[in-house]
């Protein structure tokens, strides 16, 4: 069994190499990281400032239960807390946001794999990793994507088209779009054009220092993108099956 989830192990970082990267987009990627990216700030900007409880609650209210992470908490256990300890995680969790000193166990997944359907199952490419993290970090997280979100609508820093991961958006607004671009076509007897991209391993190979640009070009500073920054360095994981753990 050893050997199975560490060759699961072993297939799943390999995602996420570079080496798969084209040859234009490597020379381009290795030019630009010879610039190192600043987010100094004295913090006085309203995304810095410290996390209130209604943001914690309401984070907290939000979250679906779902399976634990590597410590444990699970968001039953932040549901129940009394005030006097919903107090003491604030001061936690205000703490690593003023400090940025991101907890190590927050980089760390548990990677469940989940058989594709009709694929060999003696294949490691035939398994789906599903990763469990700390649902306190996901509760952070969320309290975060807020703020970040509250101000690239503000400034207007998202394209209207733009339906996903919006409040009051969904695909359906997209689907309407395109239903409406099509019988158009037909009643001016035009043709209709419509382009679709599958991208493949998406979230395995996102560019972390074009994410951390992205949101310095944004006119983010301080607190909120060093967090960000923090929480993509030195992802580790784990592969678990039944008891068994990847090295």
């Amino acid at each position: 069994m050893s050997d199975i989830v560490n060759a699961l192990g072993e297939t799943f970082s390999d995602n996420s190499f570079s080496d798969h990267c084209s040859t234009l987009f490597k020379a381009y990627k290795q030019n630009a990281e010879k610039y190192s990216i600043s987010f100094n700030s004295n913090n006085t900007e309203n995304y810095n400032n410290p996390f209130s409880v209604d943001e914690l609650t309401n984070a907290i209210s939000k979250s679906h239960d779902t399976a634990v992470g590597p410590d444990s908490i699970h968001y039953q256990m932040l549901k129940n807390l009394p005030d006097s300890a919903m107090d003491t995680l604030l001061r936690a969790v205000n703490y690593i946001w003023t400090t940025a000193d991101f907890p190590p166990e927050w980089h760390l997944a548990i990677v469940i794999p989940v058989a594709k359907p009709g694929k060999d199952s003696t294949v490691p490419t035939s398994y789906r990793p599903i990763a469990l993290t700390s649902c306190l970090c996901k509760v952070m997280e969320r309290m975060i994507n807020t703020r970040l979100f509250w101000y690239l609508e503000q400034l207007k820093l998202i394209t209207p088209v733009q339906s996903g991961f919006r409040k009051q958006r969904s695909t359906t607004d997209q689907l309407v779009h395109l239903e409406t671009f099509v019988r158009e076509a037909f009643v001016n007897k035009q043709h209709a054009v419509a382009i679709f991209f599958d991208l493949e391993k998406a979230y395995d190979t996102i560019w972390k220092y074009g994410i951390m640009k992205d949101l310095v070009d944004a006119g983010l500073r301080g607190r909120l993108p060093i967090f960000i920054g923090n929480f993509l360095k030195d992802r580790q994981f784990q592969v678990r099956t039944g008891t068994h753990l990847s090295v």
